[in-house]
């Protein structure tokens, strides 16, 4: 599995020796830089609970959703559109093509100077524009290879792909943690690279006849293995010729190049000359140079497109500076068209002012004014006497439109005084009124509380002296025709009521004191 170091290896291999524009050469420390400065632009981002949008690559933020009727801020991860298209498959696209559910955050478009002067040491904004155009290149390029890919990004997340040319980030857990919530669970089996070494061998690598074996002599090899039946001879592998040209593929373009040299003999591999070889050896030998022959023409791939690289760099500098020129050539003509505005303009004006200057001129020579003659003193008097009259004529419509003004202010005083006096007494009216009704209320109250008094003390004392004087009960009458009310006469309510009362209404004269005596003994004798 590809990490980041052996991407940017890959990426020198490619390029070569390749100078940048100000004539530095781009090394791996370089590129981790620029690696480091876009995690940290993107770490800077995240804190704020912003997001950062490269359009060349992808878009990572926050998004706002709503969790038992709170905001909870969720990281995201968006590829780009452009990137998508380029190098992600057709099902991976129409994957990361579905709508992310909540609100996004707001997102800050990758500005190139502040990433330079803020989040790196020693990067210029050029550097920091090419290297990272270059990284995204290239791990697109191996990610649509099926190759498997595990970058980090800091301390934000990894970007991982198995070589199905459908990548996936997964964030780190400091940022759930952060938010309180917890991290997707992350397959490790998925993440694993594929193993270095094998029991069995692959199915291209069996076809080469290659065997292994123990660690012994080359003389007891020989002895103890014997020779098969359909291996050729001594004589037919020394008469053997090897092709001089044959279609050898490249390790970046897939397409096979034909490869003009034999199995010549060099310094590094040996050589077939004066040997006798075994068919295991010669296979051997042969795979060796064919090995070597790919690696030539991959490296010769690397030159050719270092090489073609430099030329469209170039062409490209040549097509900025032509531009550069254009705009500059531009530039200077739309300012001469602007003076020639100017000074036809300022011409114009000229031109107004003189032809207003001379009409001013036949305008004040058609009249004799002005005229320097002296005025006759009657004239001067008659004037003045005029002016007098008007200035004194003026001073009198003042002084009648402020009495006038006076005399409105007063009416208006006065007509509020008038209203208010008479609110005042019919206020002091009702009051009255209200005073005496409470009066009338309360007296009639009083007297009808009085009466029902005395009315239940007469009961009581009926009641009590009812068992004394049996032949004279005390009688006591009411007249139920007009009862005492609060609606009735306080006066007539007294005068109803007919007690046996020495204080109201005296007895019969028929009683008699002898009457009331034997009364008296009566109840005695009872008793």
């Amino acid at each position: 599995m590809l990490n980041f170091d052996g991407l940017v290896q890959d990426i020198l291999q490619r390029r070569g020796k390749l100078a940048s524009k100000d004539g530095q050469s781009e090394s791996a420390q370089d590129y981790s830089e620029v690696w480091s400065t876009l995690a940290a632009y993107v770490n800077a981002c995240m804190e704020q609970k912003r997001g950062l949008h490269l359009s060349s690559f992808c878009k990572i933020g926050w998004i706002l959703s709503k969790k038992m009727g709170k905001g909870v801020h969720r990281p995201c991860f968006q590829f780009a559109d452009s990137f998508v298209r380029a190098y992600l498959s057709q099902e991976a696209a129409r994957k990361h093509a579905a709508p992310t559910q909540g609100e996004p955050c707001p997102f800050e478009d990758f500005n190139f100077s502040k990433a330079a002067i803020k989040f790196s040491n020693q990067l210029t904004k050029d550097q920091v524009f090419t290297m990272l155009r270059t990284i995204i290149s290239r791990l697109g390029e191996l990610i649509a290879e099926g190759k498997e890919v595990d970058i980090s990004l800091g301390d934000v997340g990894r970007l991982t792909c198995q070589g199905d040319r459908d990548p996936k980030f997964n964030f780190s857990a400091a940022l759930y943690s952060q938010e309180g919530l917890d991290a997707p669970q992350v397959d490790e089996s998925s993440m694993r690279s594929a193993p270095a070494f094998r029991k069995g061998p692959t199915p291209e690598a069996s076809g080469l006849g290659i065997q292994g074996t123990a660690a012994m002599p080359q003389e007891e090899y020989f002895q103890t293995q014997p020779m098969q039946a359909t291996m050729p001879t001594m004589q037919e592998e020394q008469s053997y010729q090897m092709p001089q040209t044959q279609p050898v593929t490249g390790m970046d373009s897939g397409s096979p190049r034909p490869v003009s040299r034999g199995l010549s003999a060099s310094n590094s591999a040996p050589s077939f000359a004066g040997s006798k070889l075994t068919a295991t050896q010669f296979k051997r030998e042969v795979a060796y140079k064919e090995a070597m022959d790919r690696h030539i023409a991959a490296m010769e791939a690397h030159a050719a497109e270092a090489v073609a690289e430099k030329d469209a760099w170039g062409h490209h500098v040549t097509d900025c500076l032509l531009q550069e020129r254009d705009e500059i050539h531009a530039k200077k003509e739309r300012n001469h068209m602007n003076l020639h505005f100017l000074q036809h303009q300022m011409a114009l004006g000229e031109q107004k002012r003189k032809e207003q200057r001379r009409e001013d001129i036949e305008a004040a020579s058609a009249h004799d004014f002005p005229k320097f003659s002296e005025v006759h003193p009657d004239e001067m008097k008659d004037f003045i006497h005029g002016q007098q009259a008007r200035m004194r004529q003026g001073l009198d419509e003042q002084v009648r439109t402020n009495n006038t003004l006076r005399n409105l202010a007063k009416q208006k005083e006065r007509s509020m005084e008038l209203s208010q006096l008479h609110a005042n007494r019919e206020e002091m009216a009702m009051l009255r009124k209200a005073e005496l009704a409470k009066k009338a209320y309360d007296r009639e109250a009083l007297a009808t509380a009085w009466n029902s008094e005395i009315r239940m003390k007469n009961i009581w004392k009926a009641i009590e002296s009812h068992n004394k004087v049996a032949s004279h009960p005390p009688q006591v009458m009411l007249n139920d025709a007009l009862p005492p009310s609060r609606g009735g006469s306080v006066m007539s309510a007294g005068r109803n009521i007919m007690t046996g009362s020495s204080r109201r209404q005296p007895l019969g004269a028929s009683t008699s004191l002898s009457q009331l005596e034997g009364r008296a003994g009566s109840s005695r004798g009872i008793m």
